[in-house]
């Protein structure tokens, strides 16, 4: 039986984890915002490692995504479009890939985007995460939902499945 994870911008969500049958659901209480530059944001991530948290870099341009990329053990929320030579690095520093609905909302760019870096990730052998990135319960959907939108997306079923569900377990 598969155990779902997601990742949302809400610090508590109640029950909902069971009621859409989610094994957790990491709130802000469980993970780190880091942002800034690989020295700076390394020391991020090994205070947020030390604390029990998990370091999540977020990337909104293509040079952050390159600093992004030096940090290792981290997941890295892309928010941008990114090039083969950073999958490459993400898969060399362990770096997972973290893609949410909350970024795919803002408009058809980023659909197109969030479409390509699966490309780009997927030759590389980056895990990628699918999380609803929710900001209030409402914008929450089933871990099925999420994996619906990787196979849109152009996943295979198996891997948006993974997306939601496998590839969450080394960072746990």
């Amino acid at each position: 039986m598969r155990r779902f994870y997601d990742i949302v911008r809400i610090e508590s969500v109640g029950n909902w984890a069971e009621i859409l049958g989610y094994e957790r659901i990491l709130t802000t209480r469980d993970w780190v915002e880091i942002r800034g530059k690989k020295g700076e944001a390394k020391k991020a991530a090994k205070k947020a490692l030390k604390d029990g948290k998990i370091p999540v870099y977020i990337a909104e341009r293509i040079d952050e995504a390159k600093e992004g990329t030096w940090v290792e053990n981290t997941v890295m929320e892309i928010r941008t479009l990114i090039d083969m030579q950073v999958a490459h690095i993400m898969k060399d520093k362990n770096v997972r890939a973290l893609i949410t609905l909350d970024y795919m909302r803002r408009g058809m760019r980023e659909l197109q985007n969030a479409a390509r870096n699966i490309v780009i990730l997927h030759k590389a052998r980056v895990p990628i995460l699918l999380a609803s990135g929710a900001r209030k319960i409402e914008d929450m959907r089933a871990p099925r939902d999420i994996a619906a939108v990787g196979k849109v997306l152009g996943m295979s079923i198996p891997m948006a499945l993974a997306s939601v569900s496998d590839n969450w377990e080394g960072i746990l």
